[in-house]
């Protein structure tokens, strides 16, 4: 299928190269204009450009779906770094080491051992548990804060009760629900 892109799933989606491109370039900065450019649009139109291409559903289809795989990959890569800290904290981890010994008649050999982290590993491996718990804490209670400022904000949005204003308070608490479930996985 020309101009269908794979995602994770198994399903296609329909974009041109040139879309394609700026939806990628779009992911990495996070800047309409720049993608636009980058994908090769006009650099006179790339923002009008841009605001369009977020607006057709596939080229949004193909950034949700990337985004999902990203924080996939990267959520593993943690899930590796943490383990290797644990393992290391455990003693678990080993790492080889070559030594120059002599046999029963005096002749140098080379033997392998296999030897516990040095408490060197063992300190910066807590470190970087450490670091890493202060971290989702932060976060954590970064995302209580924002919680408790959407709430807020919907709570005096609905007391005004305007359509254009119901339809904010319906996006906040859209976003009070991203910020839950991110929280949850954490």
């Amino acid at each position: 299928m020309e101009g269908a892109f794979l995602l994770g799933a198994g399903d296609y989606v329909k974009l041109t190269p040139k879309q394609k491109r700026f939806a990628d370039e779009y992911i990495i900065s996070g800047n309409i204009t720049k993608a636009a450019i980058k994908a090769g649009y006009s650099e006179k139109t790339a923002r009008v450009t841009g605001q369009e291409n977020l607006r057709k559903p596939a080229i949004l289809e193909y950034i949700d779906k990337e985004l999902e795989q990203h924080e996939i990959d990267v959520k593993l890569h943690q899930k590796q770094v943490l383990d290797y800290a644990l393992r290391v904290l455990a003693e678990e981890e080993t790492e080889e080491h070559a030594f120059v010994v002599k046999n029963e008649i005096g002749a140098e050999e080379v033997e392998t051992k296999r030897l516990k982290p040095k408490i060197k590993d063992k300190t910066e491996a807590g470190k970087l548990l450490t670091t890493i718990m202060a971290t989702v804490e932060k976060n954590r209670l970064q995302n209580m804060k924002l919680e408790k400022e959407v709430e807020k904000l919907q709570k005096e949005i609905e007391e005004g009760n305007t359509s254009e204003q119901s339809e904010v308070a319906a996006a906040l608490r859209g976003l009070t629900d991203g910020i839950r479930a991110n929280s949850e996985a954490e």
